[in-house]
């Protein structure tokens, strides 16, 4: 069992690149909570008794083929660094919005020519779900697993199609003109196998339609943050 005690932490100051960050100094406790429920996730998988990997359920989600489950938080409202693709301008960073929950469930594919013509991806399902009222999204993606050496870090490119709940055109302030609702999606994982079973990663993931709705209005969705995952296989 994990207890998480949320302190109200006022002045509290974080720097991104070097940057004061002010708005998390008005972190709510709800928010620490977040946090510490994801670290709870973290610390209970990672000290899960080696009987729990052969428990009932792995071995029913492995029958439909599943390989890995992923979870973490994202931050929100992030600006990317055009034309540069995996990166994103520092001074969108604000530490104070981490506002959002993502989820994902990884597929192993058929052990075929085709596929491995393909490089042998896997399929992701995922999704950010957003905290605050703001583009919340479900999207589906190949997602490449390459591994560096034997270090246990690997990196992970995924490219796909994103879906999602936003304004269109004509939003209001604080919200983004997406274009049409099904978009393309790119993003990438640099990530740690901690063991067999567990692994950790940063991830950043973008969302835009590239003028392909037939309207100029793009102001796509990106978020970064911070996940991990649950191998199966």
């Amino acid at each position: 069992m994990c207890n998480i005690i949320v302190l109200d932490v006022s002045d509290s100051v974080a720097f991104s690149f070097g940057r004061p960050v002010s708005a998390m100094a008005q972190t709510s406790p709800r928010l620490l909570g977040r946090l510490a429920a994801l670290a709870c996730l973290i610390t209970g998988l990672a000290t899960a008794p080696a009987a729990a990997q052969n428990a009932e359920w792995e071995d029913w989600a492995r029958q439909y083929g599943v390989s890995e489950l992923r979870a973490g938080l994202f931050l929100d409202d992030l600006e990317q660094a055009y034309p540069f693709p995996f990166l994103v301008l520092p001074e969108t960073i604000d530490l104070g919005k981490w506002q959002n929950l993502t989820g994902e469930v990884l597929f192993s594919l058929p052990d075929v020519d085709m596929v491995r013509w393909l490089g042998s991806p896997r399929i992701g399902l995922g999704g950010s779900l957003n905290f605050t009222g703001k583009i919340s999204y479900a999207r589906l993606a190949a997602v490449w697993h390459i591994p560096i050496f034997e270090t246990g870090i690997f990196i992970e490119p995924m490219v796909g199609g994103m879906v999602h709940n936003g304004y269109l055109t004509n939003a209001p302030p604080g919200k983004r003109n997406m274009g049409c609702t099904a978009i393309y999606f790119y993003g990438g994982n640099i990530g740690y196998d901690i063991n067999d079973k567990l692994n950790i990663m940063a991830t950043f993931e973008h969302g835009s339609h590239y003028g392909q709705c037939g309207t100029t209005t793009n102001d796509g969705v990106n978020r970064m943050g911070l996940r991990v995952g649950w191998k199966l296989d």
